[in-house]
């Protein structure tokens, strides 16, 4: 039995059972977990401490959640823990969303919310808590709990709302409070540095009756790892959907192996044997550091504290790496300076033309195989060009901000002041900060101490507290990916001409592979010439039903099965077909084409739609219409596939084509494309008409067709696509052509003595042909009538 005929089999059968349970009935049905879920949502057997649900969006881990919270109340067990980001979220998902505790209980089973605290009649109770707040687990002794994974979006302050996450096509997609939605993967790897840095230590106490702490560190779950391997996701594009979304996402993949600023200083400190004291971790992320040279710690570092504009002093526990901030900034009295010889003090401020207005940094390019590339970051007022170059291995994000943070750190680090100060502040450190009273546009950063009998201090001034929100990712990613071996199915159908250019027929090209090889190319065999270059898999399939001609110009009310090899469609209203939505094109048994549009698909089986609202023959495509058996070609018409006009040489012939799927391929495919003269040739008329007149000629009329008709209601007469205007009428004796004639307007007539000449005597009844003529092409479909006294 076909899959489709099951499948609406089942779907009666279900409703008739249904329509036999009474309303009571039906209403315990909806509630019974046993029925509707699935395996995987089950808790396992056996006896376990700690269950992973993994599963994406809409897999109904919340509803499994809830369910377990549910069955494990009615059995009086509890206190039992609801654990949230935050207690309003925990309250908005966990309990009153749609697949939360309040929806899937049945009103008898229903537990009452009070405060963030749910009762049960069976006497079991739960607690919402919010992950955030740790301290409010102490106490209670729950016996068991539902909890969230641990993760955060890689975005600008994701921290405030770690469950957020950026998805236009999402209902919950959005950006943490006060976000501007720029990617930031250090916040990520700082959220979750914090939360196990919290569970590994003291603040987790250690259970007196199991021995165990509260939290096992050992099975916190990160939200989240793809299977989908890095970079192929997300660099391939036209394969996933979503990848445009894992630059700001939860994704972990791709990430895990980076850096964040404090970690490498604490990793190349540790391979040279010197003691840390502090580190700051500051943008950008980094991906990788080359040590190419021998040299110090200093120069290893001189990178990452060049893009992060961390600086490096002597504290009393040791070194620690910091930004300057004016925060901390020691005062000093205009007193406290040293009289000498030279000036007391003096300051150099750069001349705005020497300004440096653009910075290109070079660095190693993470997302292209690690080549080296460039970004540039300018100032509005522009002004004089640098160039820096760093080591760090960056993605296209981070060196963007590594550049706008260099650009802004060199224009005020020109701004220097040289003065002396006394022994007594020999406390003072390089990477201190300093305000001079007097001084304007201060407080200033030291960059070096001369010391003698007094101190001589050169500093420049701090760079203004502004971080550049990059939300680009910049140039695509150009390596070379893996391209697998497949021979495309190749389609090119010859379709009738556009009402743009009506003299010129069309070529659809489409082609579809699985896995798709990369682009596929169409050369011309007789000149190498590439005729076109199909970058994506088109959406191909075969009739699963016969389709038979049929009217155009209404609606076809009879239903079509296609089978598709991949891709979707989806149903729309009648306005929009009518509009130009949902078209295919349908290989007929006579080898040409029919263009049909539809409002209706409904899968039904994989991959199988039944196609229903049909438009049959448009375009100008219902001279080709024919019958089209079981297994004949579909394509859909979209972007997948590739529009090309013919040349009027190519037409009465053949075109060969040799067809290269993907650039492995050297060798390609021989496709021939027969193109006939039907859909060049001029309409058929319509509207045929014959009448006598008192005299006994007969009066014949019709109306042409155009395919240069842009379908308005307007115009008075559709546009003359073939000129000279003419036609051949042919009058037939049953299906034996007695008399043809050409006439130059959409009338002619008939005359008393021709109708003797060509029946004996004047005809009751004939049928007659009008064809248009071509002066290029010849004569075009004929339109079909009859006469009858």
């Amino acid at each position: 039995m076909p899959a489709s005929a099951s499948a609406s089999m089942n779907f009666k059968s279900v409703k008739t059972l249904l329509a036999l349970v009474e309303d009571r009935e039906l209403e315990s049905l909806r509630f019974d977990w046993r029925t509707w879920h699935r395996d995987k949502q089950m808790p396992p057997p056996g006896d376990w401490t700690t269950w992973l649900l993994a599963g994406g969006r809409g897999s109904g881990k919340t509803m499994a959640g809830a369910q377990w919270v549910r069955a494990l109340a009615a059995q009086g067990e509890g206190p039992i823990a609801l654990v949230g980001e935050t207690i309003t979220e925990a309250l908005a998902v966990m309990v009153r969303g749609p697949s939360g505790i309040l929806t899937i209980s049945p009103p008898n089973e229903r537990p009452v919310l009070k405060g963030n605290m749910l009762f049960w009649r069976s006497g079991a109770e739960a607690m919402v808590l919010g992950a955030s707040d740790p301290e409010r687990f102490r106490g209670p002794q729950f016996s068991a709990a539902w909890c969230d994974e641990l993760g955060c979006a890689a975005v600008d302050k994701g921290a405030n709302q770690p469950n957020v996450f950026a998805d236009p096509k999402s209902a919950e997609g959005g950006k943490p409070w006060f976000s501007s939605g720029a990617p930031d993967a250090l916040m990520q790897r700082q959220v979750l540095r914090a939360h196990l840095r919290h569970w590994g230590s003291d603040a987790n106490p250690v259970s007196e009756i199991y021995g165990g702490p509260m939290v096992d560190t050992g099975r916190i779950s990160l939200w989240t790892w793809d299977a989908r391997p890095y970079p192929a996701f997300p660099a391939l594009t036209d394969t996933w959907s979503d990848a445009a979304n894992h630059a700001t996402g939860h994704w972990l993949t791709g990430r895990l192996g980076g850096l964040a600023s404090d970690e490498l200083i604490a990793a190349v400190a540790a391979d040279f044997d010197v003691e840390v004291a502090a580190a700051d971790a500051a943008l950008p992320f980094v991906h990788g550091l080359a040590v190419e040279a021998v040299g110090s710690a200093r120069d290893a570092l001189a990178p990452l504290l060049g893009a992060t504009g961390l600086g490096v002093r002597d504290g009393v526990e040791g070194l620690e790496f910091a930004a300057a901030s004016a925060r901390g900034a020691v005062a000093i009295a205009a007193d406290d300076l040293v009289v000498t010889d030279a000036a007391q003090r003096s300051r150099r401020r750069p001349d705005p033309s020497e300004a440096v207005g653009r910075l290109a940094l070079g660095y190693v390019d993470r997302l292209n195989d690690y080549l080296s590339a460039s970004v540039t970051a300018m100032r509005p007022e522009g002004g004089a060009v640098a160039g820096e170059n760093t080591a760090l291995v960056l993605d296209a994000t981070g060196a963007r901000s590594a550049a706008e943070h260099q650009l802004i750190a060199a224009s005020a680090r020109r701004d220097t002041l040289e003065l002396t100060l006394p022994p007594s502040l020999a406390a003072l450190e390089v990477g201190d900060v300093i305000d001079i009273a007097g001084e304007a546009d201060g407080p200033f950063e030291i960059a070096e101490i001369r010391d003698g009998m007094a101190r001589k201090i050169s500093a420049w001034a701090l760079p203004p507290a502004i971080r550049a929100v990059v939300l680009g990712d910049g140039p695509k990613r150009a390596t070379a990916a893996v391209v697998p071996g497949a021979v495309p199915l190749v389609v090119v159908a010859h379709l009738p001409p556009d009402p743009a250019t009506p003299g010129q027929s069309r070529l659809v090209a489409a082609a579809w592979a699985s896995p798709w090889p990369g682009n596929v190319d169409l050369q011309l065999t007789s000149t190498g010439a590439r005729l076109a270059r199909l970058s994506k898999a088109a959406t191909l399939g075969e009739l699963v039903t016969p389709l038979t001609p049929a009217p155009i110009h209404r609606w076809d009310h009879r239903s079509l099965t296609i089978q598709l090899y991949s891709g979707h469609i989806a149903s729309i209203d009648e306005s929009a077909a009518l509009a130009g939505g949902n078209r295919i094109a349908v290989e007929t048994d006579a080898g040409e084409w029919e263009v049909l549009g539809f409002a209706g698909a409904e899968l039904v089986a994989p991959g199988t739609y039944r196609l229903s609202g049909l438009l049959r023959g448009l375009g100008g495509s219902d001279v080709a219409m024919g019958a089209s058996a079981v297994g004949n070609r579909v394509v859909l018409l979209d972007d997948r596939v590739s529009v090309l006009p013919v040349e009027a040489g190519w037409l009465g012939d053949t075109l060969g084509l040799r067809v290269f799927a993907g650039r492995c391929d050297a060798e390609g495919s021989a496709v021939d494309v027969p193109l006939d003269l039907g859909p060049v040739l001029p309409l058929p008329p319509v509207h045929l008409r014959a009448r006598r007149g008192s005299g006994g000629d007969v009066a014949l009329s019709w109306v042409r067709r155009s395919r240069a008709d842009s379908g308005t209601w307007s115009a008075a007469d559709v546009p003359l696509e073939v000129s000279p205007e003419a036609y051949r009428v042919t009058i037939l004796d049953g299906a034996a052509p007695v008399r043809a004639f050409d006439v130059t307007a959409p009338a002619a007539t008939y005359t008393v003595a021709e109708q003797t000449a060509d029946f004996g005597a004047l005809p009751a009844a004939f049928d007659f042909t009008i064809a248009q003529l071509s002066a290029v092409f010849g004569p075009g479909a004929v339109g079909e009538g009859g006469f009858d006294a």
